[in-house]
This record gives C-alpha cells, sequence and structure tokens, in this order.
C-alpha cells in the first residue's frame, strides 16, 4: 500500500528538514528546537519520531547510530537529495501561503478601519 503524502497544512516535516538541513541532530534535540520556535501546533515526542519514520521511509532523511554519553546509543538524523528537494518545494509553498496570508491581513485591516 502506497503511502499517505505529507499534509502541506502540517509543518512538523518542514522544520525537521530544515533543522537538518543545518546539521544532523538527534530527535529529541529536534523536539526541543521545534517548539521552541513554533507558536502554534505544538509537537509532541510520539509526533517527532513518527514523523522522522515517515520522513526515513520516504528517503527524506538518514540516520546513523552514534554512542550515547549515558545509556544506549542513539539515532543522528541527517537530511537526504530526496530531503533537500522536499524542503525546497516546502520552502516555495510557505512563500506562496505567506503572501497569501499578507493580502488577507491587509485586506481585513482595511475594511476594519473603515468600520
Amino acid at each position: 500500500m502506497a503511502m499517505q503524502p505529507f499534509r502541506r497544512d502540517r509543518r512538523t516535516p518542514d522544520f525537521i528538514l530544515l533543522f537538518l538541513l543545518q546539521q544532523p541532530l538527534h530527535g529529541f534535540d529536534l523536539y526541543k528546537k521545534i517548539n521552541k520556535v513554533i507558536k502554534t501546533n505544538k509537537v509532541d515526542t510520539a509526533g517527532i519520531y513518527r514523523t522522522l519514520d515517515k520522513l526515513e521511509k520516504e528517503n527524506m532523511v538518514s540516520f546513523s547510530w552514534v554512542k550515547g554519553d549515558k545509556g544506549p546509543d542513539k539515532k543522528l538524523y541527517s537530511i537526504t537529495k530526496d530531503g533537500e528537494i522536499f524542503l525546497k518545494e516546502a520552502h516555495e509553498n510557505a512563500q506562496k501561503t505567506l503572501f497569501d496570508l499578507m493580502i488577507f491581513t491587509e485586506t481585513y485591516k482595511g475594511i476594519m478601519s473603515k468600520r
């Protein structure tokens, strides 16, 4: 059965790939970083790991095992070329959405200023 594509209104995959473009990270570090910057639709650790699993199955991320400071080995995730292509498309989509939202907010302000 084919995997469902990522919903474009969900930004978790976009932010995961964005931060992995900066540097390889562990899942929990991604969780902390994403929840620090996202102001709406906070994501829990389970959501991060589900998304990472799906990104891995779609060949958008890869991982290597690294020795943990204390405790078990950990997965260190990296973005792949497919992930970079998806991220570029996500950026283009975000720019279009941002433009649409700017039109919406400016139109709303204009209407409300005349009331």
